[in-house]
């Protein structure tokens, strides 16, 4: 419109899109919930597999125990295809211990059957309701909680996108965007402030006063040309 090209704007009246970003769980959240609903119960496993394997709900559900290999758990994800060996976390063992291995599949209905996409979500989010926490928390955001966890710990993007399957290092950096932000400053704090060790105390490397008028008057006269006085000394 500014070059003259067009007298309308084909964009006048579009409702900008707004995105929604998933809340991350913080621990606090993580605490109420597994205050709420103890080691083997049904919700309790959904929740650990969710925050410990750092899948999304539609890879939590379909998996089974033959997935489970020693100390580990293989997960084709359905959204990307690939294809996962995730170590299993000794928080997330414990639970598995305490469950039920009736049905091929690791969570089950409480008819015995595999659940559906459908009726999975509105387990986990039934059982985030019932343990009083806010809207905000999805059953998605133990996926973000899992990455924020992991680069709380120290791990380098190539190491959380081990885990969680992500392709590019963009979408890891989206999902720990809720990296603690208090504890990775105080432990910033707390390194600059352990990198002032063996460094000598101001008072032996600063100059004295007489020392400074001296440096200065030095300093003024390099300034000027040769054969040229200063008018007045510092």
């Amino acid at each position: 419109m500014a070059l003259g090209w067009t007298d309308r704007d084909p964009t006048a009246g579009v409702r900008g899109y707004k995105s929604k970003e998933i809340h991350t769980w913080n621990e606090s959240e993580i605490a109420v919930f597994e205050r709420h609903w103890s080691e083997g119960t049904r919700e309790r496993l959904t929740f650990a597999l969710l925050l410990y394997t750092g899948q999304r709900g539609s890879d939590v559900y379909r998996m089974t125990w033959a997935d489970i290999s020693g100390d580990a758990i293989r997960v084709a994800q359905q959204k990307t295809a690939a294809k996962l060996t995730i170590p299993i976390h000794e928080a997330l063992d414990r639970v598995l211990s305490t469950a039920n291995r009736g049905h091929p599949t690791i969570l089950a209905t409480a008819y015995g059957e595999r659940f559906s996409v459908k009726g999975f979500g509105q387990m986990i989010s039934a059982a985030i309701r019932e343990a009083g926490l806010p809207q905000r928390c999805k059953a998605h955001g133990l996926r973000k909680a899992a990455a924020r966890r992991l680069a709380e710990a120290g791990c380098s993007a190539s190491e959380i996108a081990a885990i969680t399957g992500h392709k590019t290092l963009a979408e890891v950096e989206r999902y720990t965007r809720a990296a603690d932000q208090e504890r990775l400053a105080r432990q910033a704090i707390q390194r600059q402030s352990e990198n002032q060790i063996g460094k000598p105390p101001i008072r032996e490397v600063a100059n004295s006063t007489d020392e400074a008028l001296e440096i200065n008057s030095l300093a003024w006269k390099m300034a000027l040309p040769r054969g040229i006085e200063p008018l007045f000394q510092p």
